[in-house]
């Protein structure tokens, strides 16, 4: 599989034209993880971000004590996630771990974002739909801890 046709596969990359796509995949590569692995952990300096192209991961988030964690997403096949260094944020906010074999695409986000401000108006769209993955994310989460102290 090529690396670009993957990237304008993806919703997301729809506002690049076809050169930045073919520029974007030289800082993309795919990875491979076993069942039980981690791609990044909660906390971890941030570098790239992903898309999901076969398996399954779950974002994890930390409880009180370091053995503790619990599932807030399922992240489904071509979905994006591992979004904090895509908005410039130094440190992971979640740990992604695969609960099945798993492939993904990794993409470098320091050259991404160089990317989007010589593009101003594929930036503000692919930081809109980032934003919106965000906003479901969190609307999902919030239903979910409703309906578990809902009695």
């Amino acid at each position: 599989m090529i690396i670009d046709k993957m990237l304008k596969g993806q919703e997301l990359f729809a506002s690049l034209s076809v050169d930045e796509v073919y520029l974007t995949s030289t800082f993309s590569s795919v990875k491979e993880f076993e069942a039980d692995e981690i791609i990044f952990d909660y906390n971890q300096a941030s570098s790239h971000f992903y898309v999901l192209l076969e398996g399954g991961v779950y974002l994890q988030l930390p409880g009180k004590t370091s053995e503790f964690s619990f599932a807030v997403l399922k992240v489904e096949q071509g979905e994006l996630f591992g979004l904090s260094p895509l908005l410039d944020s130094p440190r992971y906010t979640a740990t992604a771990k695969c609960y099945k074999p798993t492939k993904v695409l990794s993409i470098e986000a320091k050259p991404f974002r160089d990317l989007l401000r010589e593009n101003c108006p594929a930036g503000l769209d692919i930081i809109n739909r980032v934003a919106r993955i965000y906003f479901n994310r969190y609307i999902n989460i919030l239903s979910r801890l409703q309906e578990a102290v809902t009695f």
